[in-house]
């Protein structure tokens, strides 16, 4: 009896199970910007990250929150090395625009970054090419989102971005000289699947 049952409540999920899910996952390459580079002194970096479309309460506007990692590696400089690992929740309304399948997005985000550091910086008060770019990369940031993306399948689809966040500013306890407050930009280039 229990084996009837059992096939029986298969065959009610069939349909549920060939519905799609409002969940996506993606990854994008990012291409920084000035702010960026001088970060890692590097350009490029790799995003990850889950999505869950719906709506903005009580209005029908589409909308997605995502969760996402960064992983953004550093080059030395001078026998320095910073790279960043950024955790980002984020949440973007999505505009449909008179070109079909093609939507633009515009959003915040709050970002927690993590910074590793390789080499050892010069004592010197004054050397700011010797030391890193910034000490302290603690706390929540804000950021901005902007973009586009094209919708190829039911399953796929591709996104260009525009993201800017805060990063470090300048410590009053620091003793140093360094290159001053940084705000990270880069452009994302992606693709989303959803489940």
């Amino acid at each position: 009896m229990n084996v009837v049952r059992t096939c029986m409540l298969g065959l009610l999920a069939l349909p549920l199970a060939a519905q799609t899910t409002n969940f996506s996952a993606g990854g994008a390459l990012i291409l920084g910007l000035d702010s960026y580079k001088k970060a890692v002194n590097n350009a490029t970096g790799f995003m990850f990250n889950g999505g869950w479309d719906t709506t903005v309460y009580k209005s029908g506007i589409p909308a997605r929150l995502s969760l996402g990692v960064g992983l953004m590696p550093g080059k030395e400089s001078n026998g320095l090395k910073t790279s960043l690992t950024l955790v980002q929740l984020s949440g973007d309304i999505l505009i449909d625009t008179d070109i079909r399948d093609l939507r633009a997005l515009v959003g915040l985000s709050l970002n927690q970054y993590t910074a590793k550091y390789a080499g050892a910086e010069s004592p010197s008060t004054f050397d700011a090419d010797h030391h890193f770019p910034f000490r302290d990369c603690k706390g929540i940031k804000g950021g901005l989102r902007l973009g586009l993306e094209y919708t190829f399948t039911k399953q796929i689809t591709g996104e260009a971005l525009f993201q800017m966040t805060e990063l470090a500013g300048r410590q009053r306890t620091d003793t140093l000289i360094r290159k001053g407050g940084i705000n990270p930009g880069w452009l994302q280039f992606g693709a989303r699947y959803k489940f």
